[in-house]
């Protein structure tokens, strides 16, 4: 029989604000740059507004991104899991259940500045077989899936049943 679960990224609803902020001050810096006549204010409000600017293309890309949200279906002794951003199925990944070993709820890897402010978020780590090595559960194209911390007990609540039947 057929088991589904879906969970969705952890992701802000702040993003969009994020974006329109620091598009204006990224604005406003930048026209007091050209009416100021000092050499060094000049450098400090065009770094100050380039730097503004760069926050908002890199929280557009994550506006125009929207969350992951992860199809969990067990199947025929399979762990299929499907990865749609909106409503567009981006990825897909398989799991053998017999071979998942050492299911276990973890922080985040620190690969970015923002794991380090975003100590809450989790990810569902495991070992594959006879492998010392842990893989993570959600993870698509290299980046690992934040969750929050219920939805990470969910996956393992999950995949722990289906590994004991």
């Amino acid at each position: 029989m057929t088991q589904k679960l879906k969970i969705e990224e952890k992701y802000s609803r702040f993003w969009p604000m994020i974006a329109t902020i620091s598009g204006i001050a990224a604005i406003i810096l930048f026209a007091y740059y050209l009416m100021v006549d000092e050499v060094l204010l000049e450098g400090f409000l065009r770094l100050i507004s380039f730097s503004f600017f760069a926050l908002m293309v890199l929280s557009l890309f994550k506006v125009k991104d929207g969350k992951v949200v992860i199809s969990f279906i067990s199947e025929d002794n399979t762990l299929y899991l499907k990865y749609h951003v909106r409503d567009r199925l981006v990825y897909e990944e398989s799991f053998q259940l017999q071979k998942i070993k050492d299911l276990k709820i973890d922080q985040m890897p620190n690969k970015s500045l923002y794991n380090d402010f975003a100590k809450k978020d989790r990810c569902v780590r495991f070992k594959k077989g006879k492998s010392n090595d842990w893989i993570y559960m959600a993870q698509l194209f290299g980046r690992v899936i934040p969750l929050t911390h219920e939805n990470a007990v969910k996956i393992e609540d999950f995949v722990n049943q289906e590994i004991k039947k």
